[in-house]
């Protein structure tokens, strides 16, 4: 099964899927996209078989709302950190804010924060930080979809934002170099991030079941017949393309389970990854059934 699941500020991914894990008695279980302990909002979780799945949900854009202070710098680009507040009295006003933005927009590439996941001959980059040591990361590509100031405020000179990034992108970053752009800095002191791919949360929701199973992988669907379960089953493909279109990505299920991707060229259908133990499982289930 698949869950979108709201983690809490402060706790970390890993803590928050192994509680949801113990509370619903699961055995197995997987996430797509950390959050920092520090941010809060979706994950997608996969329980049990559709562990292996996770590498083909889509998740290539995320969206999040972010808030940050200016005037203030951590290393860690957030409150994770120790904290400095700078001496630079000039307050900065909505208009350089927007000007910055106009400018972010077209970076392709960023520095991620030295409190990052990124690895430095095998060792965690944070681990690194943490003892002080020197730290040094190659920019990383990055696309920023979209970007808006959605609040501002000139007395506290704190600010709001709506973006949509590319996988892999740091909003801290983001939050950072746009600080830079007028002459300061400032640290995020609040993330939220409410969309992965097609798959959307609200702060109401605790934890939900996904079954739409097109917008989690961003393909198309084919169900299967039984007769095409048992083609499948005994790999014959000749007919199971009656009806699929050419260029298209698949996704092949059978009673919403989910049994194999698959891709049509040239009147030719590939099937990229069949889940086996998934499907002999179906094929025991029916077979049961039918002596009854």
């Amino acid at each position: 099964m698949f869950y979108k699941l709201y983690k809490q500020k402060n706790i970390s991914s890993f803590n928050a899927i192994k509680q949801f894990a113990k509370k619903n008695n699961i055995a197995k279980i997987g996430h797509c996209g950390t959050l920092d302990p520090l941010a809060k909002g979706l994950l997608i979780v996969a329980t049990n078989e559709h562990t292996k799945l996770i590498d083909y949900i889509y998740a290539d854009r995320k969206s999040y709302i972010v808030e940050a202070k200016l005037h203030y710098s951590s290393q860690s680009y957030d409150e994770g950190s120790d904290v400095i507040k700078l001496n630079d009295t000039n307050n900065v006003t909505k208009d350089e804010i927007l000007s910055a933005i106009s400018k972010i927009k077209m970076h392709e590439t960023q520095i991620p924060p030295i409190y990052s996941a990124k690895k430095i001959n095998g060792i965690r980059s944070y681990k690194l930080a943490r003892k002080n040591l020197d730290v040094a990361l190659n920019a990383i590509k990055i696309k920023i979809f979209d970007l808006k100031l959605i609040d501002f405020n000139f007395n506290e000179q704190t600010f709001k934002l709506s973006l949509e990034v590319s996988k892999g992108t740091y909003v801290r970053t983001i939050v950072h170099d746009l600080a830079k752009l007028c002459q300061t800095d400032a640290i995020v002191t609040d993330l939220y991030r409410f969309k992965i791919g097609n798959i959307e949360i609200n702060e109401q929701e605790e934890f939900c079941e996904i079954n739409d199973y097109s917008k989690l992988f961003n393909v198309s669907l084919y169900t299967l017949s039984k007769k095409e379960l048992y083609v499948l089953y005994n790999k014959k493909l000749v007919n199971l393309n009656n009806e699929i279109a050419d260029n298209k990505h698949y996704l092949f299920t059978y009673k919403n389970e989910i049994i194999a991707f698959g891709q049509k060229n040239n009147g030719e259908l590939k099937l990229t990854k069949i889940f086996y133990a998934i499907l002999q499982n179906i094929i025991t289930k029916e077979t049961e059934n039918d002596k009854i």
